[in-house]
């Protein structure tokens, strides 16, 4: 007689972090993305614009000819859809690339992931998820281990960068927020649902303030649209997918905690295709942030006791 494998919470959990972790290294990929849209003469404003809108269309006419019935959601849901998306996508989105403008990559993705440790406190306050030994490690770990691969030791990093400071610990916040939101949704909606209505707010939100610099962004440079299409399609669509799948599985914060995984795909991808340096104290972070995602790995198969 053929056994059938039994799927024990401990497996759905490790599951949950391996499709949050494949999310991550999707976005690792963003770095050289912007950078090539840059080089193209796409503002900020117009890439963070396209990687909404482009996701929300493809996610929505997906569902509509494939499963209409998850487009369905309450009324009384329409304001958390709103302010997901305005919140998560586009101030999250407008703050990460404004934090750019005003101080280095490095220095940004350090403030960045101070995500995690918004989520753990909010999410403590909010919801009940238990602050135990190995999530306050774990977000120790990984958040030295960023501090290392973004250079954050180097001299002038955050020096006299006031405006850089707030939007960059803004866009931590609204990041972290993220999987607060999406955790929310996911006690009523499927994951696809989830991302349709983010993405969808998130850039009705934005096309008023830069729909028409979009417009005309892609008129005048029709060579960006595949690489436009590989931003909404694969580190948004599929990464959003992956990470709000993993969501339904594990916790908010421990989620928070796996995605440190992007900054150590970045760098690395940055040594491989754009000859970026990448010294000992960078290998030593990517090190620790790995650490770190491995306490909480080993924490969901053997529970420890706090």
């Amino acid at each position: 007689m053929q056994q059938v494998a039994v799927e024990t919470p401990q497996s759905r959990r490790l599951t949950g972090y391996l499709l949050v972790a494949a999310a991550a290294c999707l976005w690792g990929t963003l770095g050289i993305a912007g950078r090539m849209l840059y080089a193209a003469g796409l503002t900020p404003g117009v890439v963070v614009t396209l990687r909404a809108s482009v996701a929300a269309l493809v996610v929505l006419a997906t569902l509509g000819v494939v499963r209409p019935a998850s487009l369905r959601i309450a009324w009384r849901d329409v304001p958390y859809f709103a302010a997901y998306g305005l919140f998560s996508v586009a101030a999250f989105y407008l703050l990460y690339f404004t934090t750019i403008q005003h101080i280095s990559v490095a220095a940004a993705a350090v403030l960045l992931y101070t995500a995690p440790t918004f989520v753990a406190i909010v999410a403590y306050l909010l919801m009940g998820e238990p602050l135990t030994r190995a999530k306050v490690v774990a977000l120790g770990v990984t958040l030295a281990g960023c501090a290392l691969v973004s250079r954050a030791y180097e001299p002038g990093t955050f020096r006299a960068q006031g405006m850089g400071l707030l939007t960059g610990l803004g866009a931590g916040f609204t990041y972290g927020m993220y999987a607060i939101f999406g955790k929310h949704g996911l006690r009523k909606y499927g994951p696809w649902t989830v991302q349709a209505y983010s993405m969808l707010f998130g850039s009705l939100a934005l096309l008023p303030v830069y729909g028409v610099a979009t417009v005309r962004a892609l008129g005048a440079a029709p060579q960006v649209w595949p690489l436009v299409a590989y931003l909404g399609l694969v580190p948004t669509v599929a990464a959003y997918g992956l990470y709000l799948t993993g969501l339904q599985s594990i916790e908010s914060s421990h989620a928070s905690i796996v995605a440190t995984l992007e900054p150590v795909v970045a760098a690395g991808l940055g040594f491989l295709l754009l000859r970026e340096p990448l010294g000992l104290l960078q290998l030593a972070g990517m090190a620790l942030v790995l650490s770190g995602v491995a306490v909480l790995q080993r924490s969901a198969a053997w529970p420890v006791a706090d």
